[in-house]
């Protein structure tokens, strides 16, 4: 007798987050199968996705994400698939609005944004531009593929796609030693973007990349977007994402030397 087909799978990628990971797990149990795609974790991970049930993909620890979470799209079986970080979880409101999207054959739609709350320093941010900052993570299979980016992959979608209301959570910096211990794979990543771009040093970028762009960039977040209103945590998220940006040019800089 043929297998029959799950209609939701969720799969995720996942590099020593054991702890993270298992916190995920316990929010998709309403799924009818879950993968993980492990990147050589030298923690439990491999071990906790198992022990929840979940089938896990060996796959290495390839710097552009995007590879690796095509192998755990790839590895799913569902007519939809949601994908995943493991610093995610998704509430028991998303859960419902999941299930009666998938569960719609009349729906016209091949895939599904949410919201998502991202938690800065002990606190779900609302202002700022930090929501509802929508994720498009519910699709068909077969109708989607991320984008061939380093980081924040965004999904590319072949037909039409809708809007579930109720948001996942994002465990995004629970801490600043969480902020710092991630800025070197970011800091990078934004050198790497003004590489491809074509970007140029000289003085003129200096003074946009070291002066102007984030002098901008801060305020805009911070007073016209009301990141204010967020308290500490949202003034640090504005600072942050100001320097961030500093850094990255740096960084950039550094590699094509003073000559430009």
């Amino acid at each position: 007798m043929q297998e029959e087909t799950p209609r939701l799978s969720v799969a995720i990628l996942a590099h020593d987050e054991a702890g993270e990971l298992a916190a995920l797990l316990e929010t998709v149990t309403f799924a009818d199968e879950v993968v993980v795609a492990d990147a050589e974790s030298s923690d439990d991970t491999t071990a906790v996705a198992r022990r929840a049930g979940a089938k896990v993909v060996p796959v290495k620890n390839d710097f552009n994400l995007n590879v690796n979470k095509t192998v755990a799209i790839n590895a799913c079986r569902g007519e939809w698939i949601l994908f995943l970080d493991p610093d995610e979880s998704v509430t028991p409101e998303l859960a419902a609005a999941v299930e009666a999207a998938v569960a719609d054959g009349d729906a016209p739609y091949d895939a599904y944004e949410f919201p998502r709350l991202n938690n800065y320093f002990g606190r779900y941010l609302k202002h700022g531009g930090a929501y509802p900052d929508y994720q498009l993570r519910l699709f068909r299979r077969g109708r989607a593929r991320f984008r061939c980016v380093s980081v924040h992959e965004r999904l590319d979608v072949d037909g039409r796609v809708g809007r579930l209301g109720a948001p996942l959570y994002h465990e995004t910096y629970p801490t600043l030693a969480d902020y710092f211990r991630k800025l070197p794979l970011y800091v990078t990543a934004g050198a790497d973007y003004l590489e491809r771009r074509g970007r140029r040093a000289g003085f003129a970028a200096d003074l946009w990349y070291f002066l102007v762009r984030p002098e901008v960039r801060f305020w805009r977040r911070y007073l016209f977007k009301w990141g204010f209103l967020d308290g500490w945590p949202g003034f640090l998220a504005c600072f942050l994402d100001a320097a961030q940006g500093i850094l990255a040019y740096y960084e950039f800089r550094t590699r094509r030397g003073s000559s430009g």
